[in-house]
């Protein structure tokens, strides 16, 4: 039963109810009673994915506080194009007039260009540094590594987009943030492998390492291929954690230890990417 959907137990979700090997693109999130802004984009992603394989998906949601999140958090308004809330859900207008209204809260947004970014690290910016208390050149430092990522929703990927949200948890100095951003296009290896030095990559896994690595890149343009590698570095220097999933692959760094942790998990189109950063403890 999982009753807290984030970014590890999504593939619990994945593996149980199979929704894209059994064809019928069905959530069950009867028993969930959290879910967190990463698990949000990466089920985003999910049905639209669905979707574009000529699927209807249905997400299941009975809890009512769960349901009256999803509708504050823009998830509903996300997803009404391309699948079916049961019990369906009403007055989606009246949550729309709320969008942007909480600095704390980044509601899932829809990214297909760079024009929806800079409203966007705005507000991630300022919630560092006002909320979280990070010195201004850390707070940008942290925008410019989640703009490359986004950049990447549509970069790398044709015909699909992506999806960004953001939440602050906590109080004081145990605050954090968590960010999701999730694709559902080719994935990591595909993209790197249009490179021909990279057609030695295999696995998912592989790929989610090299991409972490300085200047490894789908373009022969060794200045590129900084997007990660950036985030990694920023990730490892204020103490957070990053989750990188690409396809049947996903890699867990915790940033105490600089390991990063693999696993082989469901099949899904995409890259999906859960990041958090505690605050910091200066006055």
């Amino acid at each position: 039963m999982i009753t807290k959907l984030d970014s590890i137990t999504f593939d619990t979700l994945l593996q149980e109810q199979d929704p894209f090997g059994s064809g019928k693109g069905r959530f069950d999130l009867k028993d969930v009673q959290l879910i967190t802004p990463a698990a949000l984009t990466q089920l985003a992603a999910a049905v639209h994915a669905l979707s574009g394989d000529g699927l209807h998906p249905e997400i299941i949601i009975e809890q009512e506080s769960v349901r009256t999140y999803l509708l504050r958090a823009g998830f509903i308004e996300i997803l009404r194009a391309v699948a079916a809330v049961e019990p369906p859900i009403s007055h989606i207008m009246s949550y729309d007039r709320l969008r942007g209204s909480n600095p704390m809260l980044i509601e899932v947004t829809r990214i297909e260009t760079g024009s929806a970014l800079p409203q966007l690290l705005d507000k991630i910016v300022w919630v560092l540094r006002h909320r979280l208390k990070y010195r201004k050149y850390d707070a940008f430092d942290v925008a410019t590594g989640v703009s490359e990522i986004c950049q990447n929703t549509f970069d790398h990927n044709r015909g699909t987009c992506g999806f960004l949200a953001m939440q602050v948890y906590g109080k004081g100095a145990k605050r954090f943030l968590e960010i999701g951003v999730a694709d559902y296009g080719e994935g990591i290896m595909a993209t790197l492998r249009r490179n021909p030095k990279n057609l030695d990559i295999s696995t998912d896994v592989d790929a989610i390492r090299e991409a972490t690595k300085l200047g490894t890149s789908e373009h022969e343009d060794p200045t590129r291929g900084t997007g990660l590698y950036h985030l990694l570095e920023i990730t490892y220097k204020h103490g957070g954690s990053i989750q990188i999933r690409s396809c049947g692959g996903k890699v867990r760094f915790r940033m105490d230890k600089k390991v990063g942790w693999t696993f082989v998990v469901p099949p899904m189109p995409g890259v999906q990417m859960a990041f958090t950063l505690p605050a910091k403890t200066r006055a």
